[in-house]
């Protein structure tokens, strides 16, 4: 009955696996967080206390809460209890890479297990510490930028429009600074709400493109690799990597190929990953590490030709392994420096960018105010002191207009002033008379050259050179001495 009732719940687990959506599935992995991190790790202190697997492993399910890492360590126990061997039962699980899973293997099959299992707890303790630097040292630069970001949308949201409504009050000819922040700030104004989050979204999308999916991560990546100090800590990062994961596979006696296959696999950059797998192929067609650096071009950006030379020593002296690890150790305490260096060597080109935004706002603003306030200056220079009207002799090409905005004023014997009227302009006449057709019209203040007065009305010259001549009537001129 017992067995009935355990062949019963086996497919109902089977079944209830099924069911659930693979996006389920892919949540509970990507919210497996510490549990799957540190897995390896709990599992080795526990069989290092002389704990069985089987019972280890139960331990550790009772302080797992996610679902995916509890069916996870139940198929694992129940493939052990079942005869299978570790490193079988954690095939397809995606908690051990493909050499960790190598490493496990050897480890069972020399009566090695629970050392290699060190091993792989301390490959992945170094993982997290090259993965944290990266990620440290770009968190400054990353915030300093997202900061900017922010105070940019905020005032090209919040302080534009208002600035281009004043602008666009004045009547001034504005820099093309000042009318694109202008432009801006009206479209903000109208469509802010739904063009911002779009912005934020198309960058969103863009940043995923570039630095996080895996067929065009490349673009990123030599993004960061021409990057000035971000290029020397990403390879630092990899040498102590390759020093320290190459030197500890090939001391727990994973074959050398197998190893360079494990490098390639564990390094994101795909530059790097090209360089492992060929020396990997390199090394499978029988030659040696110098042959293998000698066949690949430019093999010195990514191993440096000293580090060739230790590497190329080691090889033929026997010592590859312990040599590796000492190259692994050395570069990496040289990215705890750089690591440190870095916001200071990024911090002038963070200024730079800064400050182009600033200024670029800051002139597009104080132009026009600027130019407002030098013609407030000189108008009211203009109204506090007027220049002199000086009348001078009438030359005989004058033309006479009763304009006075020309730099050169006009004198004549006999002229008159237009007063003002209650139209805004004073009719001309063709004769001295209300009856007269009105030939043309002048404004208030206009001076004219007058030939003769007659009955109340006065002849003025319109247009001396033409002989255009015309009446206005005496009630709305003043006579000039």
């Amino acid at each position: 009955m017992p067995e009935k009732k355990q062949q019963k719940k086996k497919p109902q687990k089977k079944q209830s696996k099924k069911q659930q959506s693979k996006f389920v599935i892919f949540l509970n992995k990507l919210f497996a967080g510490k549990e799957k991190d540190y897995f390896i790790e709990n599992l080795t202190m526990l069989i290092g206390s002389g704990m069985s697997m089987s019972i280890a492993l139960r331990s550790i399910k009772q302080e797992t809460r996610n679902e995916w890492m509890i069916e996870t360590i139940d198929d694992i126990t129940e493939s052990i209890e079942g005869g299978s061997s570790l490193s079988s039962s954690f095939k397809g699980k995606d908690l051990l890479s493909s050499h960790d899973l190598s490493l496990l293997r050897i480890g069972e099959e020399s009566g090695y297990l629970l050392e290699n299992l060190k091993v792989i707890v301390a490959e992945q303790k170094k993982e997290k510490i090259f993965k944290s630097k990266i990620r440290s040292a770009m968190m400054y630069p990353i915030f300093i930028l997202v900061l900017t970001a922010i105070i940019g949308l905020g005032i090209a949201w919040f302080i534009l429009p208002r600035l281009a409504s004043v602008f666009s009050s004045l009547k001034l000819e504005l820099p093309l600074v000042t009318r694109i922040l202008i432009a801006t700030g009206k479209f903000l104004e109208g469509n802010g709400f739904w063009a911002i989050p779009c912005v934020v979204l198309i960058l969103a999308i863009i940043f995923f493109f570039v630095f996080i999916f895996s067929k065009t991560k490349f673009i990123g990546q030599k993004i960061l690799i021409s990057t000035p100090g971000v290029k020397q800590l990403i390879r630092e990062v990899e040498l102590a990597r390759f020093g320290y994961l190459l030197g500890t596979l090939l001391k727990a006696s994973l074959p050398i190929v197998k190893s360079l296959d494990s490098m390639s696999k564990a390094t994101t950059f795909r530059s790097y990953q090209r360089f492992y797998v060929h020396c990997r192929d390199s090394i499978m067609d029988g030659n040696s590490f110098q042959k293998s650096f000698l066949s690949y071009p430019k093999s010195h950006k990514f191993i440096p030709t000293p580090i060739q030379q230790i590497i190329i020593s080691a090889e033929k002296s026997g010592n590859l392994a312990g040599s590796l690890i000492e190259i692994g150790k050395t570069f990496e305490e040289k990215t705890d420096n750089s690591t440190k260096n870095l916001a200071v060597i990024l911090e002038p080109v963070l200024l730079v960018v800064v400050w182009v935004g600033v200024v670029g706002v800051a002139l597009a603003v104080i132009l026009p105010i600027y130019s407002l306030v030098g013609g407030l200056g000189n108008q009211q220079n203009s109204i506090s002191s007027p220049p002199p009207i000086k009348i001078e002799k009438l030359e005989e090409n004058a033309t006479i207009t009763g304009e006075f905005q020309e730099e050169k004023l006009i004198e004549f014997d006999n002229g008159l002033k237009i007063l003002k009227t209650n139209l805004g302009y004073l009719s001309v006449r063709d004769k001295p008379s209300l009856d007269g057709v009105i030939i043309d019209e002048v404004n208030p203040d206009d001076i004219f050259e007058y030939k003769k007065e007659e009955n109340g009305w006065y002849e003025i010259i319109l247009d001396k050179e033409a002989q255009k001549t015309g009446w206005v009537v005496e009630k709305y001129i003043e006579v000039i001495k």
